[in-house]
């Protein structure tokens, strides 16, 4: 059975079992993830290695390379790459540590010069505070561990002060332990190294049965999510991986430059640290500029090395941030920044390191299922970056929290965009209903209603105003003078709109006036003060050709029927047009109600509300202006 227009819709409610059963999974996945750390990172790697080099695999397919072929190309060419990434780094680090000698001299006299600019003596009268304060501590430790000595039994304190000496002698190491000792520390990383190489290379060569194997491990009958899951993560993944590689090439080779312009050692090493150091989020750039900063205070006689060496990498930052990534990606990751925060500390807290490198492409993966599994929707809302609430729930929020500016910029950004109708029709409308239904709910109470109903006339007139002033505005740019405006015919009144009971059907119907006065059509709006006895001695008064009754639901349909009744029972001929505001539900069943009491027309929109315009009307209507429908310029939606 369809609910009726008068009723509310609710939103079911959540079962608190299902709640649990979240919280009790995440558990379980966090624990899976952390115990079988030593198995899932080299997997995790293999993956994301899989992402970058699937592409390139596919061209050199295409070029009719066989695919073991092309594999074994790309898996080689990545693991020389990575191979000589590794080799240049240990040789600029040893190269590095032997000429770590050579500036202890600088090091000194810096430390010295910065002692001496303290004329005061600031720094070292600190220090020697808290010197002082810690050898007072020391001697209360020992007062106090003296005075308990002195409580214990005479055996006891002899014992306390007279300790036993034990001295372990190590056994003499042998050939084979020295070995041990030596080769032990390099199993794990070339263990994880090999099972990343293998591990890709399979993935590689069997991606099509892996990706079935998914499939199937979901479940054929969910092919078309899980196949848009698959796409879209691949997609996001690759992309990101190749253009934040691109992006840090473009950063790094710069640094690497630059520093060995400026004569700092080991340029290349600073460079490919920050190429490497770029993929973690943030501070990664940062962590990578510490050491060539710190090495040019060491070799440098004065303070201009150092300040352009942090030059070098503000400015490149700069220039990467707001230049070269944002044309670089296009298209986002599709998380927000604070989501990239948390998932770093996340990943660091569950992989170390490698969970820090590896935060943005496993969390891309968890939004992307998100959007498609309705189990897992919280996760595109608490780590995406779309906007979780539309337009008319903001809004509402706002006015409810009794922000009337951000209320007023939100409608303003909406009407450049979509014109003043648009608004009116997709935002405005519905924030009404909304704040009816509470309200009928005895959700809202009466001052917050009347704060809403108030903000909400206001923002009709303001905005109708600078509408106006915007139409009347000559193509030149100039305003009409008075005597230009008041050469412009005024229709006579053929419209007459009257709410059907309560202040929300009134800023409707002044919406609709709105819309018609735009249009060159006469229409006059009846207040909520007025009786309906006095609606309809109006209604007489200007001789209108069609009524309009303004009506928002809950309980439009039972009011607007009765003012129905008795203006058909006055004037039996006259053009009546109910709008039933933005109506779900059972339409038709009130459409009926309607026209049994006396309705001509039945409509739920303001576009079909001006489609019912009596002929009378239409003769003088024009096409809105196109400041109206497509939205004001500038100067007139956002004066200041």
């Amino acid at each position: 059975m369809l609910p009726s227009i008068d009723s509310p819709i609710k939103a079911p409610p959540r079962s608190r079992g299902s709640q649990l059963t979240a919280i009790a999974m995440f558990v379980v996945i966090t624990g899976i993830l952390y115990f079988g750390r030593d198995v899932l990172i080299p997997v995790a790697l293999s993956v994301l290695l899989s992402f970058l080099l699937a592409p390139a695999v596919r061209h050199l397919e295409k070029a009719g390379l066989p695919r073991v072929a092309a594999t074994t190309v790309m898996v080689a060419l990545s693991c020389w790459v990575i191979a000589g990434v590794v080799w240049i780094s240990a040789v600029q680090m040893l190269n590095l540590a032997a000429r770590l000698p050579e500036y202890k001299s600088n090091i000194q006299s810096k430390v010295a010069i910065l002692q001496s600019s303290d004329p005061d003596g600031s720094l070292r009268r600190a220090r020697r505070t808290i010197d002082e304060i810690g050898t007072e501590m020391a001697k209360q430790q020992a007062a106090e561990a003296e005075a308990d000595a002195r409580r214990q039994p005479s055996g006891r304190a002899a014992a306390t002060e007279r300790p036993a000496h034990v001295i372990v002698d190590a056994a003499p190491q042998t050939p084979f332990d020295f070995l041990k000792s030596m080769v032990t520390p390099l199993v794990v990383p070339l263990a994880t190294t090999g099972a990343v190489i293998l591990f890709t290379f399979i993935m590689l060569l069997r991606r099509e049965d892996l990706r079935d194997r998914v499939i199937r491990l979901v479940g054929h009958r969910q092919l078309n999510t899980t196949t848009q899951v698959l796409e879209e993560a691949a997609g996001r993944v690759s992309r990101y991986l190749r253009m934040q590689l691109i992006v840090n090439v473009t950063y790094g080779l710069p640094v690497g430059i630059g520093l060995y312009a400026l004569g700092v050692p080991n340029a290349a090493l600073w460079g490919l640290l920050a190429t490497l150091l770029r993929f973690i989020p943030y501070i990664g750039a940062w962590i990578a500029a510490v050491m060539p900063i710190a090495v040019a205070f060491a070799i440098s006689d004065d303070w201009s090395l150092v300040i352009w060496t942090i030059g070098i990498f503000v400015v490149l930052e700069l220039v990467s941030n707001n230049i070269v990534e944002p044309w670089a990606y296009g298209a986002s990751t599709g998380m927000s920044a604070i989501a990239i925060i948390v998932s770093a500390i996340f990943w660091t807290w569950l992989w170390g390191a490698v969970g820090l490198l590896l935060a943005v492409p496993l969390t891309v993966c968890l939004v992307v299922m998100g959007r498609y599994v309705p189990q897992l929707a919280f996760l595109n809302i608490m780590l995406g970056d779309e906007p979780v609430l539309s337009v008319q729930d903001r809004m509402y929020q706002r006015l409810l929290a009794r922000d009337q500016d951000e209320t007023a910029e939100l409608a303003e950004a909406y009407v450049d965009e979509h014109g003043l109708e648009a608004l009116y029709e997709d935002v405005l409308i519905p924030v009404l209903n909304l704040a009816e239904r509470d309200r009928h709910d005895d959700a809202l109470s009466d001052d917050r209603s009347k704060f809403v109903f108030d903000s909400m006339r206001t923002l009709v007139e303001d905005l109708s105003e600078r509408s106006e002033a915007a139409a009347k505005t000559s193509e030149s740019g100039e305003e009409l003078q008075p005597e230009s405006r008041s050469e412009v015919s005024t229709p006579p009144v053929t419209v007459c709109i009257v709410p059907a009971r309560d202040e929300a059907d009134e800023i409707v119907g002044a919406m609709l006036l709105r819309c018609l006065n735009a249009r060159n059509v006469g229409a006059n709006l009846a207040t909520t003060g007025l009786l309906k006895s006095e609606a309809l001695g109006r209604v007489a008064e200007l001789d209108a050709q069609a009524v309009y009754i303004s009506a928002l639901p809950p309980a439009a349909v039972l009011h607007a029927s009765f003012f129905c009744k008795r203006l058909r029972a006055t004037f039996p001929e006259l053009k009546i047009v109910v709008a039933l505001w933005n109506a779900h539900g059972d339409l038709e069943k009130g459409r009926a109600r309607l026209v049994a009491a006396g309705a001509t027309e039945v409509v739920t929109t303001l576009k079909a509300a001006i489609e019912k315009l009596p002929p009378a009307a239409t003769i003088n209507a024009t096409k809105p202006p196109d400041a109206q429908v497509q939205g004001t310029n500038a100067a007139a939606a956002n004066p200041r």
